[in-house]
């Protein structure tokens, strides 16, 4: 498993212009918030979403929630990454870089430093490359290890393209609806293993999915 970060000099460029557009988009969008929305903002948390959902978040983070929690992301150390990270970036996010394929325990133990420096974490677990809807045990891990609860995101949208990319990606038409739906926190107990883990991730997909 590579360490390395990949990256070209366009990555940030384009990660600058993608920023760009998300916000454009998002200040004209419809947007609605259900859900605790306070214990969201204020209470340290690991954040789970599905990857195709990530075009509004951290601009509803920071302009819509007004988190004042500290929130970093886990993005992959592709180029790919390297754009998100600087959209992140841009909205005053944290980043760590890493993923199954590439940065894999160093990303992990990058997301318990950032969670014990009181931060919260964002974590797609079917990202970055799938299955899609499929969660993968390393954010129950992270709950388990640290003893953070699970904030599961739907996000809803309503006149929207999508992507023809494994995720199918959401993304939304500017001035339509957008819903984001705070779910239940899931509390993972420590030492999760086996079949425990592979049962909460099934509840954080069923979560997620809405089922």
């Amino acid at each position: 498993m590579s360490n390395e970060i990949r990256q070209v000099w366009w990555s940030q460029p384009l990660g600058n212009v993608l920023w760009l557009i998300i916000t454009l988009v998002c200040f004209t969008l419809r947007k609605r918030v259900r859900g605790d929305a306070e214990k969201l903002r204020t209470t340290q948390s690991i954040v789970a979403l599905w990857h195709n959902s990530i075009f509004v978040p951290c601009y509803y983070y920071r302009y819509v929630i007004h988190g004042e929690i500290r929130m970093s992301m886990l993005t992959s150390a592709s180029k790919d990454g390297t754009m998100l990270s600087t959209v992140a970036n841009n909205y005053g996010m944290r980043t760590v870089r890493g993923s199954a394929q590439r940065r894999g325990a160093v990303g992990f133990i990058d997301m318990l430093r950032e969670l014990r420096e009181g931060m919260s974490m964002c974590i797609t677990p079917d990202g970055p490359k799938g299955p899609r809807y499929k969660c993968h045990p390393g954010v129950i891990k992270l709950a388990s290890m640290s003893g953070i609860p699970i904030t599961p995101l739907r996000i809803h949208f309503g006149a929207c393209l999508r992507m023809r990319t494994w995720d199918r990606f959401y993304i939304p038409l500017p001035f339509s609806r957008v819903e984001l739906e705070i779910c239940p926190q899931i509390t993972v107990p420590s030492g999760v293993a086996g079949e425990e883990l592979s049962s909460y991730c099934l509840l954080l997909e069923q979560t997620l999915m809405g089922s």
